[in-house]
């Protein structure tokens, strides 16, 4: 078979949507020499060009990645796409959300949807990328073959949300870490990460984009209302919370500076104890996530919840809320908040800390889960499912 792949999100820092796009065609590399795979992509600068090649570091013949031009999103979906894979012959060819309106016939064309949050929560997205989705989104799911979702929570969304029969959706789990995630990791390089971005003492971590639907104001409410709860004990007191993310990014929640402001007047102490440090590389994210007390994801809406299953790897405990996808994807190797109740994670945060015995049970518990999810895994499955489609 000839199979196009949009590899976009590679080279972007577009955390999920990278991480699913970068990790699939590594492992479909490495288990498919039989089809031809076509990757195709925006950049069209050399040396960026370049850096994704390295990024993908496939040695195959049978994949090849392929710039196409021009750079403008819309044009190049609805034009420059369709086009060049009526060129390349191909017989699939898959995309994430948003699918070219004309394709060749004889081209079958699968998209992978991570979540719907903009069709839950509008009001956390800007309004041009808003009007984009709903005009765009389900016209995509009615003309794909087939739609690959990354959790039976995102399958059942789209059909709620879509009207759209959950046998055309096709439940393919992420792949959960790398193979190297964890593999630089040593006590040595923990401590020269935490050296180099200052956080020494024992810290919460959150991590990902600051988009309003994270809920970071939450996140860091309740980090207050722990630090006032238990003032006095030692445990909480050294505590501090890390915030991986960039500040002013695209869709940025700007209640996070409002909140921020109010807690440095109030309680300038805490504030201190509070630190963003931006994006972090690919390389060191193992390290943040294996120097932290426990990783914190208060997000609303997730389709899969990836950074789970990284904090699991390196045997930091989890604390979720129990929206969305969270207890699918924990199961019980990881701890429940209840949703929007700040008292709800406070207790939890305070039981997990002063209960070492309880840190080691969600270590392991945690390891058993990771290995449930693989990328070897989802890249056999999304073969069958081109194999499927082809015959």
């Amino acid at each position: 078979m000839r199979i196009g792949i949009d590899i976009r999100a590679i080279g972007y820092q577009r955390t999920g949507d990278e991480t699913y796009t970068l990790q699939l065609v590594k492992s479909l590399a490495k288990i498919d020499t039989k089809n031809q795979y076509f990757l195709y992509t925006d950049v069209i600068d050399v040396d960026k060009l370049k850096n994704i090649k390295q990024l993908l570091s496939i040695p195959n013949k049978n994949f090849r990645v392929i710039a196409v031009s021009p750079v403008s999103k819309v044009f190049w979906t609805l034009y420059s796409l369709p086009k060049r894979a009526k060129k390349d012959k191909l017989d699939i060819l898959h995309v994430q959300y948003i699918t070219p309106p004309y394709l060749s016939k004889n081209i079958k064309l699968i998209t992978t949807i991570h979540d719907i949050s903009f069709a839950r929560f509008p009001e956390f997205i800007n309004k041009k990328d808003l009007f984009l989705l709903r005009l765009l989104i389900k016209k995509s799911l009615k003309r794909a073959d087939k739609i690959i979702a990354i959790s039976k929570f995102t399958r059942d969304e789209i059909a709620d949300v879509y009207n759209i029969s959950k046998n055309k959706v096709a439940v393919i789990y992420n792949g959960g870490v790398a193979e190297e995630f964890n593999e630089n990791i040593t006590e040595q390089n923990v401590l020269k990460f935490r050296v180099k971005y200052d956080i020494i003492k024992p810290y919460l971590l959150n991590l990902g984009t600051l988009q309003p639907r994270k809920n970071i104001t939450f996140l860091i409410k309740s980090f207050v209302a722990l630090k006032i709860k238990y003032a006095n004990n030692n445990n909480v007191k050294e505590l501090a919370l890390v915030i991986r993310g960039k500040r002013g990014g695209h869709n940025y929640d700007k209640g996070i500076d409002k909140i921020l402001k109010v807690i440095k007047d109030k309680y300038p102490s805490i504030h201190k104890q509070i630190k963003f440090v931006g994006y972090i590389s690919n390389e060191e994210t193992p390290l943040i996530f294996k120097g932290a007390t426990a990783f914190c994801f208060t997000s609303m809406y997730e389709g899969f919840g990836l950074p789970l299953l990284e904090s699991m790897a390196v045997e930091t405990a989890v604390i979720a809320n129990g929206s969305s996808c969270f207890p699918e994807i924990i199961n019980d190797a990881g701890m429940i908040y209840k949703t929007g109740d700040s008292n709800s994670w406070v207790n939890r945060v305070r039981e997990l800390i002063s209960n070492k015995e309880l840190q080691k049970e969600l270590a392991s518990k945690g390891r058993e889960r990771v290995e449930f999810f693989s990328w070897s895994k989802s890249a056999r499955q999304t073969v069958e499912l081109y194999e499927l489609l082809k015959h």
